[in-house]
């Protein structure tokens, strides 16, 4: 009975050549090698899979019923593997393949659609997909595989795989985080407001006033309002996906409210930023899974995402 499972790729090639010549000996100066090492390859082949490829003649050599057939699947076989090869050489050098890159929206505006566009530029062969989305949204995505890299944001008592329900993500493979820059919250306030002219407070000059706040940067604030004895009253009954809705609220008169540095394109003109001593940070990373290979386009994009947060956010600061 034929052994499965050993057909050597060389020894395929050479049976190849050989089927599709009919002779051992115009195969052999076709592919480089001498007749007697192409039968020695032939008669190897036919020992791994247990049958007769050829019948031997003084005429030459022709192929056998089951050498026919072999030679159907190793025309096949072959050519996909050229196919492999070629796919493989294309992603190392970065001529084909696919980068799936994801970020949160403040970043996107600020740095990612930027280092999206030069990734493009300088390697237009790969095909780069793109979602925005929260960070348990993107960390969700990579652990199902949906994306290679993504950028996200965690505090020091909020992981970025936690969602704004409180419930952590399970992520099988683990969590690579990289970290890129801190991105400190700054307090938004009406312009007519007492701490508008200032230019920075601290957690204690909020003590009085109403702060407007939600996951996942509220924990943060707490604790550091609890840390520097400050009475602030923080209202966690407002939910929204976005800065904008709470600065509306702050401009309709409710309180006051936070917001990244990174978000203040997005700042209302009658709102004025004041800088918060010591106050809440998140810390921006890139995330990759653990113990998963990495494509070099995944290398490629990390190096130009540090380059455009050198460029558009570090040396604004």
């Amino acid at each position: 009975m034929p052994t499965t499972g050993r057909l050597d790729v060389k020894r395929l090639t050479v049976f190849r050549q050989a089927g599709r010549e009919g002779s051992f000996a115009r195969a052999a100066h076709v592919l480089g090698y001498s007749p007697s090492a192409v039968s020695q390859q032939i008669s190897a082949l036919e020992r791994d899979v247990g049958v007769v490829l050829f019948e031997r003649g003084a005429r030459g050599v022709r192929l056998t019923d089951a050498g026919t057939a072999l030679l159907v699947h190793a025309e096949v076989v072959l050519e996909k593997i050229a196919e492999a090869e070629s796919h493989l050489e294309a992603i190392a050098g970065l001529t084909g393949g696919e980068l799936r890159f994801g970020a949160f929206t403040s970043a996107t505006g600020v740095f990612a659609a930027a280092a999206v566009e030069a990734f493009r530029a300088s390697h237009p062969a790969v095909e780069v997909r793109f979602v925005d989305g929260e960070p348990y949204e993107s960390i969700a995505r990579l652990a199902a595989g949906e994306l290679d890299l993504a950028l996200v944001f965690d505090f020091d008592r909020w992981r970025a795989d936690r969602t704004y329900d409180g419930v952590s993500l399970p992520t099988e493979n683990g969590l690579r985080l990289l970290p890129l820059f801190d991105d400190p919250f700054v307090l938004l306030v009406p312009r007519a407001h007492r701490l508008a002219g200032s230019g920075s407070v601290r957690v204690q000059d909020l003590a009085g006033e109403t702060v407007l706040g939600a996951p996942p940067w509220v924990d943060d604030l707490e604790h550091l309002c609890r840390e520097a004895g400050a009475d602030v009253g923080i209202d966690r009954s407002h939910r929204a996906t976005g800065f904008e809705a709470f600065q509306a609220f702050v401009a309709a008169g409710r309180g006051i409210t936070l917001m990244p540095r990174l978000a203040l394109g997005w700042r209302r003109e009658a709102l004025a930023p004041v800088a918060i001593e010591n106050g809440p940070v998140r810390h921006v990373k890139a995330a990759l899974l653990a113990r998963t290979y990495h494509s070099p386009a995944v290398q490629a994009m990390l190096e130009i995402v540090r380059r455009e947060i050198a460029e558009k956010v570090t040396s604004k600061r």
